[in-house]
């Protein structure tokens, strides 16, 4: 199971190939996405339109221009932190619950938290 990346949720057991996602340590499968609140797949909805925006800016010259590299240094810093930010939230809302995945939602939609 080497060439195999598993699934972030423990208890899932999903794995992917590793010629599929080089570099990668793990994934989260379709099952486990759609199981995720929607807070989480909005921000990454949104931090991934913000990325091809900043992109699309940065292959522009007014936007490439050598003066403004300060600016590009402190947005792709406080960019990634974004990202790790979200990521972490992932991991720790399928790794470090003590109920299992899922349950938190149904107590709230049910009133009992």
């Amino acid at each position: 199971m080497t060439d195999r990346i598993p699934c972030i949720n423990p208890n899932c057991r999903c794995t992917a190939a590793q010629d599929r996602f080089p570099g990668s340590n793990s994934i989260i499968c379709g099952k486990c996405w759609r199981a995720m609140p929607a807070r989480y797949r909005a921000r990454w909805k949104q931090l991934k339109a913000r990325d091809r925006k900043l992109t699309r800016m940065k292959r522009k010259t007014k936007f490439a221009d050598p003066t403004r590299d300060t600016q590009w240094w402190s947005i792709s810093n406080r960019f990634g932190s974004a990202w790790r930010n979200l990521i972490n939230s992932i991991v720790d809302y399928f790794t470090s619950s003590e109920q299992p995945v899922g349950l938190e939602d149904f107590m709230k939609e049910n009133g009992l938290v």
